[in-house]
């Protein structure tokens, strides 16, 4: 293996891929993927991952990582949304895995956007996608008219906070509205109850009461719990729940916010938490109430 490494390192791919023509191992095949990758053989890649996955799956997020990242250089955003679906199915205990399967979805819609640059804006496809089901396609057209006028996509923007029926691209469409000022009463349908909201008169989604700024919830977090993967995970669950109740604000005090995402990154991160009743008693919390909370805040993040 060395010396498969030591060519990769001297650039020198065709030989890497001559080698391990017929490698069944997991690393030499990974090299092997490596070196398609690096002279521009993108199918022949893709073959390779579709013959060979079962011998790679010992090291499944490098496996979805150059899944995914290939289908997006070949342009099967569609092809590269279903295959991550499948992945997501898959039985797995691996916070790495889980990082990757979180960033693949806004990796695809930007590989998609880069390559609808290079084509030109087409104005009727994005469009067509606001008007779409399937949320990859949504999100897609809304990332993409973040940097375009609004005015022609009003009508099915203002379709989607109505009626679409996730939440989460509910609200993403809403806060594109916050974002431009948008200054008129809309409809906005807060998971089953429909709303009159004004976007211009709507607050910025990630402030947390108690707190001065981001900034200052995560110093606080990891003056807390001493662990940067422990603050870092605890930041993302909030900024994401922040989202998923918005216009909505946290009704939790300061010291409530941190025991609970803390202890939700903690449960993610598969670290004891096993002196969370010890920990609420010594800052005068009601554990039963905690407890709920995390498993009320942990079911509407399984949601997200």
């Amino acid at each position: 293996m060395d010396s498969l490494k030591t060519l990769m390192d001297k650039r020198q791919y065709d030989l890497v891929i001559k080698l391990t023509e017929n490698s069944q191992d997991s690393l030499s095949l990974f090299y092997r993927l490596t070196a398609f990758v690096a002279v521009g053989q993108n199918v022949e890649a893709l073959n390779l991952i579709k013959t060979k996955s079962q011998f790679m799956k010992d090291r499944l997020s490098l496996l979805i990582k150059f899944h995914i990242e290939i289908l997006c250089l070949l342009g099967q955003f569609d092809v590269a949304y279903e295959e991550l679906r499948k992945y997501e199915e898959l039985p797995y205990e691996s916070q790495e895995v889980e990082e990757v399967l979180r960033q693949m979805p806004s990796y695809i819609r930007n590989a998609e956007k880069d390559s609808l640059k290079h084509r030109g804006v087409d104005e009727e496809e994005i469009y067509k996608r606001l008007l779409s089901n399937k949320d990859e396609d949504v999100l897609f057209a809304l990332d993409q008219i973040r940097e375009l006028k609004l005015d022609h996509y009003i009508l099915a923007i203002l379709k989607i906070i109505k009626s679409y029926p996730k939440q989460i691209i509910r609200t993403y469409a809403l806060l594109l509205l916050v974002a431009n000022k948008y200054d008129k009463e809309v409809e906005f349908l807060y998971f089953d109850k429909l709303e009159k909201v004004n976007p211009s008169k709507l607050h910025d989604p990630f402030i947390v009461e108690g707190f001065k700024d981001i900034n200052d919830l995560s110093y606080a977090l990891q003056s807390q719990y001493h662990d940067p993967s422990i603050a870092q995970n605890a930041l993302h669950l909030i900024s994401s729940y922040l989202l998923y109740i918005y216009p909505r604000q946290l009704d939790l005090n300061k010291e409530e916010i941190l025991i609970i995402f803390g202890y939700l990154s903690k449960r993610l991160l598969k670290i004891d938490d096993s002196d969370l009743k010890e920990v609420c008693l010594t800052k005068n919390l009601d554990y039963e109430k905690i407890l709920s909370q995390i498993e009320e805040i942990n079911e509407a993040l399984n949601n997200f």
